[in-house]
């Protein structure tokens, strides 16, 4: 007999990409807290993006004031226009949400996101500069 209630434990197709930006720890890990906060126009399929807003620490101020990466992330899809930002123990993680194994791709466009938040995310923290 199969169990009508089975546990949600165990392997699940679900995945993440996370992208480290290394430096000295922040000294207040509330200041590097941030995710979108996304306004849209439509319904279901149709929904597009008409704002998007940073809530969080001191770091979300700096992305809010940043019109390029505002603009990068209105031409995203809207799954992948949902971005947090956390600190870990040995600098900033950035990340979106859970994906299946069919959908987890990073587009040249969100990598490029991820690269604007990173480079933000390194002068806040006082990084040194990355030598090409």
């Amino acid at each position: 007999m199969q169990d009508l209630n089975p546990l949600p434990w165990g392997a699940q197709d679900r995945f993440q990409a996370h992208f480290i930006v290394k430096g000295k720890p922040p000294s207040n890990d509330y200041d590097f807290m941030a995710e979108t906060k996304l306004h849209t126009k439509g319904h279901f399929g149709s929904r597009k993006l008409e704002k998007v807003e940073w809530i969080g620490g001191r770091i979300a101020e700096i992305f809010n004031n940043d019109n390029d990466l505002a603009n990068m992330i209105l031409k995203l899809s809207i799954d992948d226009a949902h971005i947090k930002v956390d600190p870990t123990k040995n600098g900033v993680r950035i990340y979106s949400e859970w994906k299946s194994s069919h959908d987890l791709q990073i587009s040249k466009e969100l990598f490029a996101v991820y690269d604007r938040i990173a480079l933000l995310v390194k002068q806040s923290l006082g990084s040194p500069p990355i030598k090409s």
